[in-house]
């Protein structure tokens, strides 16, 4: 590949046109073998430096899809990576990508989960093991997972949720075995679900 044009995007970014036509943008940081310097117009690379540099591009481009993605939302790793792939953005690209904004603080799995927890109870009240499960099947690890939902209840009455979601329960028709199985499969321990169903009950 032969370039024919570069231009300084920001301090990290080129914007680089090669001689086939072509024009896409590189971060200098996921360059691996070329120098920064080495990029001029009328430089040639191939082989190994010609896939690094096309690398770059692709991991790049993986980088501002990513940040569209979190323009909008907070996203967590496995999600935004799910996305992209689905995007046809390359595995390696999208690894390299994501391992910048976490490095920037762009992309957070604990304040993905934190603000997933808050969005989500707020509609739908659901007890500590629930949580947990649906944090994990999101493709948040074990481990920060438990954390989040710990740190979450530091600052929420689960109680008070618990009996939240009973109340919903009660309101849309549940009784009897269904409405115990409800509870419990909402993530609320057996011990806390009976004692309200037993304090609804005497009302």
């Amino acid at each position: 590949m032969r370039l024919s044009a570069i231009k300084q995007a920001s301090s990290d970014v080129v914007e680089i046109t090669s001689e086939d036509g072509p024009v896409f943008f590189v971060r200098l940081s996921f360059l691996s073998l070329i120098k920064p310097e080495e990029l001029t117009a009328g430089s040639e690379f191939v082989l190994e430096k010609e896939e690094d540099l096309i690398d770059a591009g692709l991991a790049f481009a993986a980088e501002r899809k990513a940040e569209d993605y979190l323009s909008r939302s907070e996203q967590c790793r496995a999600g935004l990576e799910k996305k992209l792939l689905h995007k046809q953005h390359s595995k390696k690209a999208v690894e390299r990508a994501l391992d910048f904004l976490e490095g920037r603080g762009l992309l957070d799995d604990m304040r993905y989960c934190s603000c997933w927890l808050r969005s989500h109870t707020s509609a739908k009240p659901q007890g500590r093991t629930r949580l947990t499960g649906e944090l994990i099947s999101r493709g948040i690890s074990c481990g920060n997972a438990q954390k989040a939902v710990n740190e979450f209840f530091e600052t929420v009455d689960e109680e008070e949720m618990c009996l939240k979601a009973l109340k919903k329960a009660i309101k849309a028709g549940k009784n009897g075995e269904k409405l115990l199985k409800f509870m419990i499969d909402s993530g609320f321990s057996y011990r806390m679900v009976t004692r309200y169903i037993k304090n609804s009950i005497g009302e």
